[in-house]
């Protein structure tokens, strides 16, 4: 069945984090961060399906290095929040087009409700990843959005969505419906019955329990071998308690 999933993070200096480094993981390309002089190159990362800049309608298209250098330069505090992103799940119920045409949707929403840039990258599991235990359906966006308000003259006021002062758990929520019913109308445009809900479980009042978030240990844990020295045997995969937790 089609499932929900949404989380949303800041890129933050705070967290030593950079838009320019973010961007060229999740886009598998390089970029060179002229603020820092430091360059990004993940070239090598497998698994990147389509990416794609999205503006507002009649504002010019940067490169990728273009618009993330412009958000480092306008962000001038050290601790300083450079983007923001949007993690979602595509439902695997759909076929490679659809599910880019839905994560396009989206983002050409968000671009036009807050005035901002988009960078859109969908990844899927790579042969690698489902080998070591990955979930083969596990196909999901990875989408970088500027704090800023993008013209064509730049990145310019930051936007409204925000700004200090806001009730951030009100933007979640309606950014959280917007995925869902984007998301819904796909489906059903699909003729699929499938459907998501941004509501928690409890709230749609079923008995389900919701899974927890294994993390990158747990995970490594359950897929690859332990760690061991070199001439040594390799220590067993096991079920961690987490992963117990989930499977139950």
């Amino acid at each position: 069945m089609a499932i929900y999933h949404m989380s949303v993070k800041p890129v933050s200096r705070s967290k030593g984090r950079s838009s320019t480094a973010a961007a060229a993981y999740r886009a598998a390309c390089v970029i060179e961060d002229k603020r820092t002089g430091l360059k990004h190159d993940y070239t090598k990362k497998e698994g990147v399906k389509h990416t794609e800049i999205i503006t507002p309608l009649g504002v010019n298209i940067p490169t990728r290095s273009e618009l993330w250098n412009m958000a480092e330069s306008a962000e001038k505090r050290k601790d300083g929040c450079t983007a923001r992103e949007y993690e979602v799940n595509l439902p695997h119920e759909l076929n490679e087009q659809q599910r880019t045409e839905l994560a396009q949707d989206f983002c050409r929403q968000l671009a036009k409700i807050h005035g901002i840039a988009v960078d859109l990258c969908i990844h899927e599991p790579t042969d690698k990843e489902v080998k070591a235990g990955a979930d083969p359906r596990n196909h999901h966006a990875h989408i970088l959005t500027t704090t800023r308000k993008i013209t064509n003259d730049g990145l310019t006021d930051k936007a409204d969505i925000e700004k200090s002062g806001r009730k951030r758990k009100d933007d979640l929520k309606a950014t959280r419906e917007l995925w869902a019913d984007t998301t819904n109308k796909h489906l059903k445009k699909a003729g699929l019955d499938e459907r998501i809900d941004a509501r928690s479980l409890k709230e749609q009042g079923s008995s389900l329990k919701p899974t927890i978030k294994m993390g990158k240990v747990a995970t490594q844990m359950e897929r690859e071998p332990l760690y061991t020295k070199k001439g040594e045997v390799p220590r067993p995969k096991y079920n961690t308690k987490k992963g117990d937790i989930n499977r139950a």
